[in-house]
């Protein structure tokens, strides 16, 4: 009882001191005590899983593990000439869809053939497809009415989780944040193209090139609600997008470590401040998350499990993801390394002779699951072998149909490849005039910068959050450092290939924030590396297992209400660290520091409404100031953007329209304001407060109609 007590005093240790070096590490003139926190915090971690009681080992966590059993019998029952003609017409299909989907545009036949080639190429390869109506039909007629549903008490967990996650991304959403800046603008005029000029296209080159899928997201989010275009609209539709990817989170995690470190790394996920804050922003930054979480969530049953369904379903989200964010051009390359270091490690105990683990027979079955003893957590965590064709063969299929998914992005890639690859060319490719050893130099200290980011130091920009402000919060920052630490000792200790792929898939998706090369001061950056989000909330919510794993086994009955109460204190607490930090910091230094174009936008209205139109409402540009796009989306005038670069052309151009005219010009513009003075005697100048605060003022000038 005594050394259990010592034990846990030294357990308890760890993450107490892990939560003070993250609250004072941050801080510069604290930063040496910090590190002493922490290096305290890994000291008393590594010691109780090094030192741990035989007889209460806490195992690592997994909980079930599905039998690798392909689904039958459908593509064997096919018949040749059916399969034949499918495949024809789906590569028919394909070929047509890529010649018509010219001039960067989704044309109606074009896009009709190439969703003709994605749903020919699922019932072809899909196991089990042709059997689902009959499985439905089987199901209906078995059901015992009234349906009686089992809810358990993970289930209500999940929905508690899920309704916090909502309140985090929807709360406020209309007024914070309340201000748009110039990417908001670029992204509300390619929505505009969309929704009322009824254009569509594949790329939007506008401002170095976009994927398309906001756009088209938000132009029916203003169909179904009537809404006008503007900021709301946009932070609906990434709202959306993030709130739908917290029970992803959960999928993810639960397949790698069980539903207890699942429900955890969901909770932290759900209530991040990280994640929270880039994607209420109305841009496309949650969609590397969304869609990079369930590609990797299937592509690690695929390796587990070698189901053909569950490397379609991979292939599928990653196809569908790459027409989202740039980012996700990073996942195609990581699931090729995740698939080579399984291939490396199922292949280390036939390389070193070890046939013992794998009979000749067993690596020529196709689906049999390799018991991964060589390389694994534990016995119970087993992986089906990469070392047979039917391995290769799946992973071949889940290729071609996110390819095909691709279709019209590789048409438009090979339309104009410039475009395509412009963002990534002027951000990483340009130093090509550079000593390589300059840009090693840069790119390793892109690294440490990117390493950084969760404990100490972030990005600078102003709209997505406080600058220089860790990413991780006080609780998950703590005890992300502490994750590290166990993934580690697990990898020595156990060789532990879930250490291996977590590890890697962290470090590529922080890899679109350090391949920033030309421009070394984007990096780190909050929004290039959200895809890691999910893993960063599991790797934190590791040793929270560990610590309540702990406590249940070796407090006896007492260990469950104690393990519960420190879960709820340490939730507690982060979820006002976060609320905090969003709600309460973040919205007063965005407000403090955008400019107020809604007011702008509204004083432009309110002249439209009264003595005259948007037509005659100019604004007159002044340095670092507003952008005059914003004014006219506040002012309900899409695509309007009068702004007068030389004042000189209000004497030639303004003078003879005899319409009443509105100038909005900074308030320390006196030069134009004098002009003004002298063009339009009868016009007068008026003084607009905001309530931002005096340095956010601005002024008016109101022209009478002749």
């Amino acid at each position: 009882m005594k050394q259990s007590l010592v034990r846990t005093t030294i357990l308890f240790l760890a993450p107490i001191a892990a939560v003070l070096g993250q609250y004072v590490l941050p801080q510069q003139e604290w930063t040496a005590i910090g590190l002493f926190y922490f290096a305290l915090a890994i000291t008393a971690f590594a010691l109780t899983l090094v030192y741990q009681n035989p007889e209460h080992r806490v195992e690592a966590p997994y909980e079930e593990q599905i039998p690798c059993v392909e689904v039958s019998g459908v593509q064997g029952q096919r018949s040749r000439i059916w399969r034949l003609t499918l495949a024809a017409l789906t590569i028919g299909s394909a070929i047509y869809a890529f010649l018509h989907l010219q001039n960067n545009t989704f044309t109606r036949e074009g896009t009709l053939a190439w969703l003709a080639a994605i749903i020919g190429y699922l019932l072809l390869f899909w196991q089990g497809i042709a059997d689902w109506p009959r499985r439905v039909r089987d199901w209906w007629r078995n059901q015992s009415w009234p349906l009686h549903l089992t809810i358990q008490r993970h289930h209500l967990i999940l929905l508690a989780i899920f309704l916090l996650a909502a309140f985090f991304r929807f709360y406020r959403l209309n007024s914070l944040p309340g201000e748009m800046g110039s990417d908001q603008a670029e992204k509300l005029f390619d929505v505009y193209d969309v929704a009322v000029r009824g254009l569509r296209p594949i790329f939007f080159p506008r401002n170095t090139g976009r994927e398309a899928m906001q756009f088209y997201l938000t132009a029916v989010i203003l169909k179904v609600t009537g809404l006008p275009i503007g900021f709301l609209p946009l932070k609906m539709g990434t709202a959306l997008v993030s709130l739908l990817t917290v029970p992803l989170v959960y999928l993810l995690a639960k397949e790698l470590y069980g539903r207890s470190v699942s429900l955890l790394a969901t909770t932290l996920f759900a209530i991040s401040s990280w994640h929270v804050a880039i994607s209420r922003i109305g841009l496309r930054f949650p969609f590397t998350a969304a869609f990079a979480t369930p590609t990797l969530y299937f592509f690690i049953r695929a390796l587990k499990y070698n189901r053909r369904n569950d490397w379609l379903a991979a292939g599928l989200t990653l196809g569908i993801g790459l027409h989202t964010y740039i980012p996700m051009r990073m996942v195609p390359l990581l699931l090729v390394l995740l698939a080579l270091l399984k291939l490396l490690l199922d292949a280390i105990p036939v390389i070193s002779h070890q046939w013992s683990v794998i009979s000749k027979r067993q690596l020529t079955t196709d689906h049999q699951i390799l018991n991964t003893d060589h390389w694994s957590l534990t016995t119970d965590y087993r992986e089906a072998t990469a070392l047979t064709p039917s391995f290769w063969q799946n992973a071949i299929l889940s290729g071609l149909v996110s390819l095909l998914i691709f279709l019209p992005l590789l048409r438009y890639m090979t339309d104009n490849p410039a475009m395509f690859w412009y963002r990534v060319t002027t951000r990483s490719l340009e130093n090509g005039n550079a000593l390589p050893g300059e840009t090693w130099r840069i790119f390793w200290d892109n690294v440490k910068n990117a390493l950084l980011m969760f404990n100490y130091r972030g990005d600078a920009v102003v709209s997505n959050s406080i600058p220089f402000t860790p990413f991780l919060g006080l609780i998950s920052g703590g005890l992300f450092v502490l994750g590290i630490v166990y993934l580690l000792w697990r990898l020595v200790k156990f060789r532990d290939r879930r250490t291996l792929y977590v590890l890697l898939t962290l470090f590529m998706l922080l890899l679109p924030s350090i391949l920033s090369l030309e421009f070394p001061g984007e990096n780190p950056s909050r929004v290039r590396t959200g895809g890691a989000i999910p893993w960063a909330m599991l790797i934190a919510a590791l040793p929270l297992w560990v610590i309540l794993q702990h406590l249940r086994a070796n407090w006896a009955r007492m260990g469950k209400w104690v393990a519960g109460g420190v879960t709820a204190v340490l939730l507690l607490i982060a979820l006002r660290d976060n609320y905090t930090y969003y709600f309460v910091n973040y919205d007063t230094h965005f407000h403090r520091t955008l400019w107020n174009t809604s007011e702008l936008g509204a004083a432009a209205r309110g002249f439209a409404n009264g003595m005259g139109d948007m037509e005659h409402v100019y604004h007159i540009s002044f340095p670092y100031w507003v952008d005059t796009r914003l004014i006219g989306i506040y002012a309900g005038a899409i695509p309007w953007e009068q702004s007068i670069q030389d004042t000189n052309q209000i004497a030639l151009l303004h003078t003879q329209d005899p319409a009443a005219k509105l100038y909005i010009l900074h308030v320390r513009d006196q030069s134009s304001l004098k002009l003004l003075q002298d063009t339009y005697p009868t016009g007068w100048p008026e003084l607009r407060h905001s309530a931002r605060g005096p340095d956010k003022d601005f002024m008016l000038f109101f022209v009478p109609p002749r």
